[in-house]
């Protein structure tokens, strides 16, 4: 009882941790504080501000976003926004307080002369055009400017497109330092966030010391709540259809979606295990015993994750799984086990003490080699992938102690036969016992053929890619894919990236050499082969849009000053008239800029090979720049880059894990075996499943990614469960008899039962994630079963074979000659000599 005791209250006080889980599945969330490519994106922001869009294309339900409705809707909507403030009192809140600055039609700059001043104000602003022909004049303007079409309005004026840019994961942590501000606004005002006026801020830490405040993921919906509310009003919706979409559109879209799918998969997993241990076991105790363990692992490892403060990806999902996955196991090992021996006529006492002398001791050698492999991720440079590996390892333990600890107890107190009652024979021990003599009875061809396979799985393997889709990881016939797919289609795409110009010298980006250089570098990368950028903006669109408006408006003059004086004073006319933008372009001592690129969806070998061409183009034409500059830095930077580069670690990530799951396995399986021979022929058919798993994605055009990456690992650390009962069991008879052929039937009867009990559970298991919204968790789910029901078979079949061939002897000493295998209806004398009875 006092255990017992014990365990309830550890387990109330770890349950209360699980409410404390965090959430985030942002792109930056995957990379580690320290890695370069996140300080880079973190010094961006610091200068140049969030790059937390959420961009909402508009379709005007007329056919014209230029008409009388759709022009008042989107006043509407731009009014509610800019003016929300106006409705609350001064110390209330709202969602909108995350938006620093919204874009469209209404309020965009159009820059206009007269004489030698230049003006930037709102391109439709607060009088709408009356008249058809004052409307016809504006979509002339409109579609005209260089840097309102695709991003603003479609080139047939039946989409527009609104910018809001958040304070998301930008707000400066000052954390009591020495970092002050200046005036700043607690909300929207006409005449400052939205205006001409700066935003108001003044930083004395360099950007390489500031922090920000990291945004959870909980945050995300009461924006996207308050202006899908906006967006059904009356006279908005009435006009117009919305289409939003970006980051904090994604994350709240996960935010639901993930507890959600985890609630109804693990819901249904859940019954699929209550009615499988039912029909394999009949017995009400050995199917409430397992799952109790189950959901006490469960609550353990998840409290420890909300108690440990650490913040999770949807990985989550499959930590959560693969904890169901080895109490399962662990479980079904000893439940099976103990029938077993139960029905070898052993009483309930003898039962119970074998099956922890084999089945316990083999439980304990494959919690710690799956446990050790996981932990070989935390040396991937992808954060979530680190956690995973961590709290993974330690649910497998956690598992195995529970299981260890209370399923002794358990079946002292309900037993799932009567303490004195003999147990039938079951089915799948019969079905057993009818292919039991393949593997040591066809050695060589059964070797044979595992070969051919693993040849033909090789070419399959070798057409593998490696590919990641932020989008294309949601499954067809989802409203926000759907919007994805308009934008990118109508509109100038949903992937941004940045690039960061450093030329450690003020007034740098005043010399017209370095201007004709970033418009070379933008010429380039909207005309690249293969590229999806529709969009680029930076000081270079500034000045020539400032150079044409000080011309009269001439088309000819959309071009950078060659003269300096000419370039320096056209942008000081430029920063008086409107110095928000401008400092949104280049830094106010014009050492430092950004160049921004909207491009179409984008997967991750895309952006990685135009990241690598992009930056074999700036060091090939910056060459003078940099001699004139010598401190010059420019770095690629924003989701494109995060994506690219996460490709990257993914790639070598896959490769280490791999093998160094593999060696840490192999080194713990030959400690644990004391036998070389033995020990390499345990590791293959642990690696046939990865190579059946990765051929047939190779084959099925299926790529690599974040999710897929984990099969390897984790089922590595499941397969090898199943070879080491198998070989603990074998073993221990070989001790016995020095039978080889005699031990490898014997170690088929004694673990068969209990690799196939849990093979067909946590393969039904691993495939109920074919429900998952996310694509990747389905294909993680779906060729994880395979690799589980391979791996069964593997180690049914091939592992006795090899033992057979090569005579694995684990004390290396001549074995006797095979004898021929008994049936599994043998003499009582020899039940009782292999049970371990005397």
């Amino acid at each position: 009882m006092a255990v017992v005791a014990c365990f309830l209250v550890v387990t109330v006080m770890l349950g209360a941790g699980a409410g404390r889980i965090m959430m985030d599945n942002s792109l930056d969330s995957f990379f580690r504080e320290s890695d370069p490519v996140k300080k880079e994106y973190d010094k961006f922001k610091a200068v140049f501000g969030g790059d937390e869009y959420v961009y909402i294309v508009y379709k005007a339900k007329d056919g014209d976003i230029f008409s009388g409705q759709s022009l008042h809707a989107l006043k509407v909507f731009y009014d509610e926004i800019a003016n929300y403030r106006l409705r609350l009192s001064p110390e209330e809140s709202s969602p909108f307080d995350h938006i620093v600055e919204i874009k469209s039609l209404i309020n965009i700059k159009y820059l206009e002369a007269s004489g030698d001043t230049l003006y930037s104000r709102a391109f439709i602003g607060d009088d709408l055009p009356e008249t058809a022909e004052a409307r016809e004049r504006l979509r002339a303007k409109a579609l005209n400017h260089p840097d309102y079409p695709f991003l603003y309005l479609s080139e047939d004026s039946a989409y527009g497109g609104i910018l809001l840019r958040t304070d998301y994961n930008s707000e400066i942590d000052t954390g009591g330092g020495d970092l002050t501000t200046s005036v700043t606004a607690s909300g929207f005002d006409e005449d400052d966030l939205f205006g001409d006026e700066s935003e108001g801020v003044t930083y004395f830490q360099s950007p390489e010391e500031m922090t920000f405040i990291k945004t959870e993921m909980t945050e995300y919906p009461f924006l996207i709540s308050a202006l899908n509310d906006l967006m059904e009003k009356k006279e908005i919706g009435d006009a117009l259809e919305f289409h939003p979409v970006g980051k904090p559109v994604l994350m709240d879209f996960f935010s639901e979606a993930v507890l959600k799918d985890l609630g109804r998969i693990m819901g249904f997993v859940m019954v699929l295990v209550l009615v499988s241990l039912w029909v394999l076991f009949r017995s009400l105790s050995a199917v409430f015993w397992p799952v109790a363990i189950i959901v006490a692992t469960l609550v353990w490892v998840t409290g420890l994750i909300g108690w440990s403060g650490v913040t999770m990806s949807i990985m989550f999902q499959i930590i959560v799984f693969l904890i169901l996955s080895a109490g399962v196991a662990d479980s079904v090992h000893l439940m099976s086990g103990y029938l077993f021996f139960r029905h070898r006529d052993l009483d309930h006492k003898r039962a119970l003490n074998a099956v922890m002398k084999k089945s316990g001791l083999a439980c304990f050698l494959t919690s710690v080699t799956t446990a050790v492999g996981l932990m070989s991720l935390t040396l991937v440079p992808i954060k979530p992938i680190a956690v995973f590996g961590i709290f993974s390892a330690i649910g497998v333990l956690v598992a195995f102690f529970l299981t260890v600890c209370l399923m002794p107890l358990m079946l002292d107190l309900w037993n799932p036969v009567a303490k004195n009652e003999t147990v039938k024979t079951h089915l799948v021990q019969r079905c057993i016992g009818k292919i039991e003599h393949i593997g040591h009875g066809h050695a060589g061809t059964v070797i044979a053929v595992f070969s051919l396979l693993s040849v033909i799985l090789l070419g399959g393997l070798m057409t593998l890619r490696i590919d990641s889709d932020e989008v294309e990881v949601l499954k067809n016939g989802f409203p926000l894919r759907a919007s994805y797919n308009l934008v990118n289609t109508c509109m100038g795409g949903t992937s941004n990236l940045e690039i960061s110009l450093d030329f450690k010298e003020e007034h740098a980006l005043k010399d017209p050499a370095v201007l004709n250089k970033m418009d070379s570098l933008q010429s380039f990368m909207e005309a690249a082969e293969g590229a999806k950028v529709v969009k680029t903006y930076s000081l270079v669109n500034v000045v020539k849009d400032s150079f044409k408006a000080l011309n009269n408006g001439d088309q000819g003059f959309y071009t950078i000053p060659q003269d300096p004086a000419v370039l320096s004073q056209t942008l000081f006319l430029f920063s008086n008239a409107n110095p928000k933008d401008r400092r949104r372009v280049v830094t106010d001592d014009y050492s430092k800029a950004r160049i921004g690129i909207h491009s179409r969806t984008t997967a991750s070998v895309e952006s990685l090979v135009f990241k690598e061409t992009v930056e074999q183009f700036i060091d090939q034409h910056f060459m003078e720049v940099k001699k004139k500059y010598p401190g010059t830095e420019i770095t690629l930077t924003g989701n494109m880059v995060l994506l690219a580069v996460m490709l990257d670690y993914i790639s070598w990530s896959q490769i280490k894990s791999f093998g160094l799951t593999l060696v840490v396995i192999s080194v713990i399986l030959f400690l644990v075996f004391g036998n070389i021979k033995a020990g390499t022929i345990a590791i293959i058919p642990n690696v046939f499943p990865i190579l059946t798993t990765f051929g047939l994605m190779g084959f099925l055009g299926i790529p690599l990614d974040m999710d897929t990456l984990l099969i390897a690992p984790v089922i590595i650390g499941l397969a090898v469960d199943d070879t080491i009962h198998f070989l603990t069991h074998y073993r221990l008879e070989l001790d016995k008899t020095g039978d080889l052929k005699q031990s490898v039937v014997h170690a088929i009867r004694e673990s068969g039962q209990a690799i196939c009990f849990t093979s067909l559970i946590l393969a039904a298991g691993f495939s109920m994630f074919i429900l998952s919204f996310h694509n990747g968790l389905s294909h993680f789910g779906i060729f994880s079963a395979v690799a589980i029901m391979t791996a069964f078979v593997a180690d049914i079949i091939l592992l006795p074979a090899l033992c057979t061939f090569f005579n694995v002897d684990f004390n290396e000493e001549p074995v006797r000659a095979p004898q021929e295998a008994h049936s599994p209806f043998e003499s009582k004398h020899r039940i009782k000599a292999a049970s371990g009875q005397k």
